[in-house]
């Protein structure tokens, strides 16, 4: 058979407990099957988790869509956050807009803070946490490093200690773009729907499905490691 990773070809190495033929792949060092029980060693179903994910399903209704267990699907979403890289902007003299969303996280208090291009709407930073100077800080300098023209916020006074003056603009309306973008964000991901029982539990799994749904497009979901 075929390596299920690079698509080399694989030589017989033992059995498996239930008795199916086991093969290696000399070039990944990986034991792998020919045929899987299991759903969640199909190639396809990292792909599935991204397209559920960002469609406003839950981790349980990953689990019961696809027939894994919800473990495998929140050791996945963690793995597939790992392989993204945040995507290195040449852009400059842009505009932007920051805001911070709200969500729930286990009964605390929590943020998402973040910016966006104000004309492709593509986001520049992100942090998960509080809306303490130095979260906000995180963000904020990411944008100035593109040597903005405008940056937009809202009238939170720690952005005036941030941002110069000179290109910092509070006022009302500037904001629209990104406060739209807060409800996609509310619509398209379970967990940080307003009216719902679902909330985030744990902070890295939060940040891991926000990092998906902002740059996860541009992975190659073929080369996530499939053990769970």
């Amino acid at each position: 058979m075929n390596c299920n990773k690079c698509g080399r070809v694989c030589i017989k190495n033992g059995f498996q407990k239930n008795g199916r033929q086991r093969y290696y792949c000399k070039i990944c060092e990986l034991n792998q099957q020919k045929v899987y029980v299991y759903q969640a060693y199909k190639r396809h179903i990292n792909q599935s988790i991204y397209t559920l994910l960002i469609n406003s399903c839950g981790v349980r209704d990953i689990s019961r869509v696809l027939e894994i267990s919800k473990k495998t699907v929140s050791t996945r979403i963690v793995k597939i956050a790992q392989r993204i890289r945040i995507p290195i902007f040449t852009e400059y003299s842009q505009s932007y807009e920051m805001d911070e969303l709200f969500v729930k996280n286990n009964g605390k208090r929590c943020w998402i803070s973040y910016a966006i291009n104000r004309k492709t709407k593509q986001v520049i930073s992100f942090v998960v946490g509080s809306k303490s100077r130095e979260n906000l800080a995180k963000v904020t300098n990411q944008v100035l490093l593109l040597n903005p023209k405008k940056v937009y916020t809202d009238k939170l006074t720690t952005y005036k200690t941030l941002i110069p003056k000179e290109i910092h603009d509070s006022c009302r309306y500037q904001t629209n773009r990104i406060e739209r973008f807060n409800l996609n964000l509310r619509t398209h991901l379970k967990r940080l729907n307003r009216k719902t029982i679902c909330y985030s539990k744990s902070l890295k799994m939060l940040e891991s499905i926000i990092k998906i749904y902002f740059w996860g497009s541009s992975i190659n979901f073929e080369f996530v490691n499939n053990s769970s």
